[in-house]
């Protein structure tokens, strides 16, 4: 304010040229780190955790509203599924699997299996860090317990018994699901 006051423009001007040059500087390093972040957590399968440095960048966060545009986006990103070959289709399986093996499936072991698991969510963006939060968290009560014998029901289901390719047809093909297209 001195340099103001005594019309000492020049000095004034060049300390301001100093600042932003280290600004643009602090801009140019704060975004390299944004990189590296985004980069480390991809490789790590934390898809979420990379997404909100994005998201933070953007101003945007959490879980999107499908607008036509997003679907549209989507759409061209998930094709339609090809046509189901039944030659592709094995009606019994050669080897038989014991259901022995696979009744002994509790919430105990999703829970357990949950606290050492890791990776991304994909379209929904539930990556293992939130699963982790809702089977293994005390926060939840009761409702933790029940979600994970509800996996575990689910999980015996699939490794026991016959289920009808409709009715699983989305989960085998990892694409998003019919109600979508």
């Amino acid at each position: 304010m001195e340099w103001w006051k005594h019309g000492q423009l020049e000095e004034l001007i060049s300390e301001c040229e100093a600042i932003q040059k280290r600004f643009k500087r602090s801009v140019k390093t704060k975004k390299q780190s944004d990189q590296k972040a985004f980069y480390r957590l991809m490789l790590q399968g934390q898809v979420k955790k990379a997404l909100k440095i994005v998201n933070h960048a953007n101003d945007i966060d959490g879980k999107h509203d499908i607008t036509a545009d997003i679907k549209k986006k989507l759409k061209e990103k998930h094709p339609k599924a090809a046509e189901l070959k039944q030659s592709a289709i094995i009606d019994k399986l050669e080897t038989k699997t014991e259901r022995v093996i696979f009744e002994s499936i509790t919430q105990d072991d999703i829970t357990s299996n949950t606290i050492n698991s890791s990776g991304s969510g994909g379209p929904t963006q539930i990556d293992m860090d939130t699963w982790r939060e809702m089977i293994c968290s005390k926060s939840y009560g009761t409702h933790s317990k029940m979600l994970a014998d509800e996996i575990a029901i689910l999980a015996k289901r699939l490794a026991t018994e016959t289920i009808p390719h409709d009715c699983i047809s989305t989960l085998l093909a990892c694409r998003l699901p019919d109600w979508f297209h």
